[in-house]
């Protein structure tokens, strides 16, 4: 390796930017509505679900080697075609489950700024998400240009309502009581899992591991830092936004963040935190997207879905496969539409979770079987405990949805076998001969 070539590759610091940039995203500004009700189970199902993802991240960490193709291409090395296949279909349908979220996230922020547009939520993350679309169909330069300027403005909402709970404590002003209802296991469990969509994302940082210096240390270290110091985030903010907005209140609003800020510190420190969380939701819509089309133009390239979804316009963009990922998304979001916002945003939620955990759990089995140290066991036991307990707390419609996304799974997989070895499509001059 040539120096210029080693100093063009990430080290310690930019890793650790790109594991906590790919996790930070628009779940957290609308997940403590969700968690309101759960009371003092909150804080438990962070702890949880923040320990359950260090384990399951230490265990991706595990997998990754020095030539790089991302974690469907580890967890395949070791556990198979068919298994790399479904990894890589589930990981795909939790992008499409999951991007309808974020739409909602530009939805309830915007309103906050123009509250003409209240009530109408469905209808601006359907908008906002015909837009990003249009902006992929750009290229993915134009889509890395446009993420970059947005990233450190997530902060803001998340460290202003951090900072108006300690400035109430120190201050001796009251606060407000986050230990009702009692913690109980059914809803510590159905708190991890809602929390689990707020921490996932962090496998995407896996993909440039051919680019990362010395990556079995500083990736593994980016994977647990990066981790530990966006759960201990969300944990905090969490915690800090029932302490000065009643939880009853927290789960009727649909811009907790904004409105808590406006309570402390006026209207217009709110509307600059509903920017930023609209901004925030805007940077995270693009690569939601992005990953939306690049998932299935990669498995079309594999040949494990219809080639046509290779297909790419004139800035490289493969439209079709764009095309189809939103209308999914959207899709999604018309059947629901009867839930309301924060029933449809749970209801994605868990849906997407669950969808993710079936990568996880391939990552974790494929470190267990591939490091057999002492410390990758103890984290693999952990990884799989925790994607059993989510399983668990995310109840049984969206387990039962998430398993009928695996059969069509294994369905398209047979398909696509079937169709490999048919004699007529073998004299096909377009499908490769082996």
């Amino acid at each position: 390796m040539t120096e210029g070539t080693n100093q063009r590759m990430l080290g310690p610091w930019m890793t650790l930017s790109l594991v906590i940039g790919s996790i930070i995203g628009t779940g957290i500004f609308l997940l403590p509505v969700a968690l309101a009700p759960l009371g003092a189970s909150v804080p438990i199902g962070w702890l949880v679900s923040g320990i359950g993802v260090m384990a399951i991240a230490y265990c991706a960490s595990r997998i990754v080697s020095p030539e790089g193709g991302g974690l469907q291409a580890y967890v395949e090395q070791e556990l198979g075609m068919t298994v790399g296949f479904l990894v890589t279909w589930m990981t795909w349908c939790a992008t499409w489950i999951g991007t309808p979220a974020v739409g909602l996230a530009v939805a309830t922020s915007s309103a906050r700024i123009f509250p003409a547009l209240g009530g109408h939520d469905l209808l601006i993350a359907f908008g906002s998400m015909l837009v990003i679309l249009a902006l992929n169909l750009r290229g993915v330069r134009v889509v890395g240009e446009f993420t970059l300027v947005t990233v450190l403005i997530r902060l803001f909402p998340l460290l202003a309502v951090i900072t108006i709970a300690a400035l109430l404590f120190v201050q001796g002003q009251p606060i407000q009581a986050i230990d009702q209802p009692p913690a109980t296991l059914g809803n510590v469990a159905t708190a991890a899992a809602l929390c689990l969509f707020a921490l996932t994302g962090f496998e995407f940082a896996l993909s440039p591991v051919g680019k990362i210096r010395n990556p079995e240390r500083n990736l593994v270290r980016g994977l647990l830092v990066g981790v530990v110091l966006v759960a201990i985030i969300y944990l905090a903010t969490t915690v800090s936004l029932s302490l000065i907005v009643p939880n009853s209140e927290i789960a009727k609003s649909s811009a907790p963040f904004a409105n808590a800020i406006a309570a402390h510190w006026g209207e217009g420190a709110a509307m600059a935190a509903a920017g930023a969380i609209a901004i925030s939701a805007i940077g995270a819509l693009i690569p939601a997207t992005l990953a939306v089309g690049e998932t299935l133009y990669s498995m079309a390239l594999r040949g494990d879905v219809p080639r046509a979804f290779t297909s790419t316009n004139r800035y490289n963009a493969p439209y079709l496969a764009l095309i189809v990922g939103v209308g999914l998304s959207s899709s999604l979001l018309l059947l629901n539409a009867s839930k309301g916002t924060a029933g449809l945003f749970i209801f994605i939620t868990l849906l997407a979770s669950d969808a993710v955990l079936y990568l996880y759990a391939a990552a974790t089995i494929a470190a267990a079987i591939k490091d057999r140290r002492a410390t990758t066991t103890l984290a693999a036991t952990i990884g799989i405990a925790f994607v059993l307990f989510a399983f668990y707390g995310s109840g049984a419609k969206s387990f039962l949805m998430s398993f009928g996304l695996v059969i069509t799974g294994v369905l398209v997989h047979l398909l696509k076998r079937a169709r490999r070895s048919s004699p007529v499509l073998a004299t096909d001059p377009a499908v490769p001969r082996e």
